[in-house]
């Protein structure tokens, strides 16, 4: 082998092959410029690839090949490989656009792995085991300042949404009556889809149980409320990443408009509002309907509930205040103009440095465990409302205070443009989302409006989520994800 021969990158077999396919597609391209150039000599150029071939070819065999005068012997032969080299050649075109785009979404992928290994690291040392700790803290006061980290899209119209509870998970209800899982880690596929209504879903609640019984395995329950005038209750199945019904509850004549399900002791209870103007108490073991009240006099559309009571907004304008075991009205709140649209508790919590109505004003209040509650209402306003101290006595329901049985507004949150759809409190932040498009961060020790994402969506935000701050046994991530009318979901993550 010649010096010049060791500076080529291939083998012998390699190099002949090479150059048989560079001679057989000279001799293809020359047969079709005589066949439609009527003026060429391809006899010379025949007999000039038949000395190429000498020289180049290092078997008799594959010189036979362009030596033989007469082609139609080997045409059957020869027909198939004429084009291999551009075929070859466009193969590796192609095969090198994949690798420069493999390349660059590499290195767009390495930089994410290096920002979510630094925003790890920090949270670790920032955040220690305990949800109550000074890590804990400061992660409540986070407020991203920044566009969305990404967009999860769906068929239609996001009704209502979830975050699981320690997962990387988040539920997502729509228009169309789907329940959909994401992993917002992966998003481009939801984990779960499963048609669960024949109506639109109006909300879901979730739950990790946390039963004392030691032989009671733990797990995810997700309820669901409908337009079609049900409730379905699921288990969610992490292994295999689907949804497992195991209960549904009939009972409402029009509309569920909200659900919530919790826990006491072992036993789980799920509370659902409607149309038909009543708020219902169900029994999640056999679904039986432990209680029904109506504490207003028109479509009931959001509850929340804390222990034994239960608050409720209607499309009467009123929030009222329910002991549910017994069915008796305690309090009611009168102020807003027009409907509300979401009411919920605000919860006390530990060590709460400096943040208003997180902590109880009273010994009476920090034993009755509620003093505060907030509503969200289509007059674009949001009342933090102060809840009166029932009558409270021994061995007995409480019943409503003679003196004062009405909530007292403390502070009135002014800015939405729209409808405020839906509310979330978490530290001494409230954030709020409605049909101007945008999502709100409110100060509650001050009452102004900190942050806002305006035009965040294309539609009407409907609604909200992010973890609670008031249970031990959930350490609260630093996510919001946020569901419109656009068939958008909008994740801020840390």
């Amino acid at each position: 082998m010649t010096g010049w021969q060791h500076q080529l990158p291939l083998t012998d077999t390699q190099k002949n092959d090479l150059d048989k396919s560079v001679l057989r597609y000279l001799n293809w391209n020359y047969k079709q410029a005589v066949q439609h150039e009527h003026g060429q000599d391809y006899e010379s150029v025949r007999c000039a690839i038949v000395t190429l071939s000498k020289f180049l070819l290092r078997e008799p065999v594959d010189q036979q090949e362009f030596t033989n005068n007469n082609d139609t012997d080997n045409e059957n032969i020869t027909d198939m490989d004429e084009l291999l080299l551009p075929r070859k050649w466009n193969s590796i075109v192609r095969l090198q656009r994949k690798i420069i785009d493999l390349e660059q979404n590499t290195e767009v992928l390495v930089s994410q792995i290096n920002d979510l290994s630094s925003q790890v690291s920090e949270l670790s040392q920032s955040m220690p085991p305990t949800s109550n700790g000074i890590g804990a803290q400061s992660v409540l006061k986070w407020v991203p300042k920044t566009l969305p980290t990404c967009s999860i899209n769906v068929e239609s119209s996001i009704t209502s949404i979830k975050l699981h509870p320690n997962l990387p998970i988040v539920f997502v209800a729509t228009d169309h009556g789907k329940l959909n899982a994401f992993d917002l880690l992966n998003y481009t596929i939801p984990l779960a889809s499963l048609q669960t209504h024949t109506k639109a879903i109006t909300s879901i609640d979730v739950l990790y149980t946390n039963f004392t019984n030691s032989s009671k395995k733990n797990y995810l329950l997700i309820a669901t409320a409908s337009k079609d005038l049900q409730i379905h209750v699921f288990k969610w199945i992490p292994n295999e990443c689907k949804f497992q019904q195991i209960r549904s509850l009939l009972g409402h004549e029009h509309i569920v408009s909200a659900v919530k399900i919790w826990q006491k002791n072992n036993d789980i209870f799920i509370a659902s509002c409607s149309r038909d103007q009543t708020v219902k108490v169900w029994d999640f073991h056999n679904g039986w309907s432990l209680k029904s009240f109506q504490p207003h006099s028109q479509w009931v559309r959001s509850i929340d509930v804390l222990g034994d009571y239960i608050v409720s907004g209607s499309h009467d304008t009123t929030l009222r205040l329910t002991h549910w075991p017994s069915g008796n009205g305690l309090s009611v709140g009168t102020g807003h103009e027009f409907p509300i649209e979401k009411v919920k508790f605000i919860h006390f919590i530990e060590d709460p440095v400096n943040i208003r109505f997180r902590t109880p004003s009273t010994p009476q209040y920090e034993n009755w465990e509620i003093q505060y509650c907030v509503s969200a209402s289509r007059d674009r306003t949001i009342k933090v409302w102060e809840i009166p101290l029932p009558r409270l006595m021994a061995h007995r329901a409480p019943i409503p205070n003679p003196t004062d049985s009405n909530f007292r507004c403390v502070l009135t949150l002014e800015g939405h443009l729209s409808w405020v759809r839906d509310i979330c409190i978490r530290g001494q932040h409230l954030f709020s989302c409605g049909d101007d498009k945008s999502v709100r961060c409110w100060d509650l020790n001050t009452g102004q409006c900190i942050h806002s994402w305006v035009d965040l969506h294309s539609g009407f935000v409907n609604c909200l989520d992010m973890d609670i701050d008031y249970d031990s046994n959930v350490i609260p991530r630093q996510i919001i994800v946020t569901g419109g009318l656009d068939s958008k979901s909008s994740v801020f993550m840390r």
